[in-house]
């Protein structure tokens, strides 16, 4: 049976490979403390003509992901920032997404309550309006779909890899025509611009056409992010999303960002032009995310998608706890878990959990956890959906 809670907030974290041990070291030292890693690589794109012939430059990056209860985010997001230096430019990035329902199994690791403290104190200039978008595409399109988001004001996305599961998987030999390796690009951005960057990686992605991929918005609660766009020569201490927060702030509000750059079907930029065509999106949806053990992971999956799941997602991540590490000759082994993920509507979500609340004991599932958080807004293939082509005038180049 499930244990249920509602005070509990998922801390992810993007860091530098240099100063992943300190942050671990620092976030990770009490008894009954967990977290799951998993390797990841930003994005950058050259400037200049003559750098595209030169490899690009995919920094290697750490995402680290833990379950914490509310009263316990101020100070870890602080410690994050200060362990991983993430203040600086172009080093990484921290957020807090609260969980609106949270069920663990019996045996699930647990982040242990405490008493509520004073959290440490700051000068970090946390940001309360935040999002986090996830685009999940196939290898060809991830560049197109990365250029779009910088193009439109965005960070260099983070990228990651996942494996995808749903209709096709049972569907005999044809799944022989699916993709499963997919990559997940995930982008950081202020409220104010969510929007134009979530709608310029869905037109070029063309997310609208069935089998191209599955992009979708989270909210944050706060956060932090300096991550890198371009490659160029940096001459000055601060970094643009510095000086716009700068400029933010002294305005007062960020009406005096009214540009957009969009890509044109000639292979130029326009600044001030806008497509008229928008792509059908669904709104009000739920993500519905678990964590378990890789080798029961096919089994929960399994059971999410016999319970009305339209798809699943799943990267694998290691757990790191102080309690838990295993020396084999005198090398640490951490035990694996899959992060699944699908995205639905809030009744179907509640049907998954009831299911596997039913049939998780039954089929040796305890150590696992699920998490429910709000989508407000995804953008996919719908079927039925009118003008699912991309007008020819409006279309938008690679």
């Amino acid at each position: 049976m499930f244990k249920t809670s509602q005070s509990y907030s998922v801390v992810t974290a993007i860091l530098p490979q240099a100063r992943t041990s300190a942050v671990v070291k620092a976030t990770l030292s009490d008894p009954g403390t967990s977290g799951f890693l998993w390797k990841a690589r930003g994005t950058l794109l050259h400037d200049t003509w003559w750098k595209r012939f030169i490899p690009p430059i995919s920094p290697a990056k750490n995402m680290l992901s833990m379950l914490v209860p509310d009263d316990e985010v101020p100070g870890i997001v602080n410690t994050i920032v200060e362990q991983g230096r993430l203040h600086q430019q172009a080093t990484g990035a921290v957020f807090s997404t609260p969980c609106d329902h949270i069920y663990f199994g019996s045996e699930f690791h647990v982040w242990p309550s405490k008493e509520a403290m004073t959290a440490p104190t700051g000068n970090h200039n946390l940001t309360e309006n935040l999002s986090a978008i996830y685009c999940i595409v196939g290898h060809k399109l991830s560049d197109r779909v990365a250029k779009a988001a910088i193009n439109a004001g965005a960070h260099g996305p983070i990228v990651y890899y996942s494996e995808g599961r749903g209709l096709r998987d049972r569907l005999g030999w044809l799944r022989i025509t699916k993709e499963h390796e997919k990559e997940v690009l995930m982008v950081l951005a202020e409220e104010a611009d969510a929007d134009e960057i979530f709608d310029a990686m869905a037109a070029v992605g063309q997310l609208h056409l069935p089998g191209r991929g599955f992009m979708y918005r989270l909210r944050i609660a706060q956060g932090m992010f300096h991550l890198a766009s371009r490659v160029s020569h940096h001459h000055y201490d601060a970094n643009m999303q510095q000086v716009i927060n700068a400029i933010d702030h002294l305005s007062g509000h960020t009406n005096w960002r009214d540009q957009s750059v969009v890509e044109l079907s000639g292979g130029g930029r326009g600044v001030g032009i806008t497509t008229q065509y928008e792509a059908p999106t669904l709104e009000n949806q739920v993500s519905l995310s678990a964590l378990v053990c890789r080798d029961k992971h096919e089994q929960l999956m399994d059971i999410m998608l016999d319970a009305g799941a339209p798809g699943v997602n799943v990267n694998f991540t290691r757990f790191t706890a102080p309690d838990q590490d295993c020396l084999i000759s005198g090398a640490r082994i951490n035990e694996e878990y899959g992060m699944l993920r699908c995205i639905t509507n809030e009744a179907t979500a509640q049907r998954i959990c009831a299911v596997i609340n039913s049939e998780a004991e039954d089929e040796g599932l305890r150590d696992f956890c699920m998490f429910v958080n709000p989508v407000p807004k995804v953008a996919t293939y719908i079927p039925g959906a009118q003008d699912f082509r991309l007008p020819s005038d409006t279309a938008m180049a690679s």
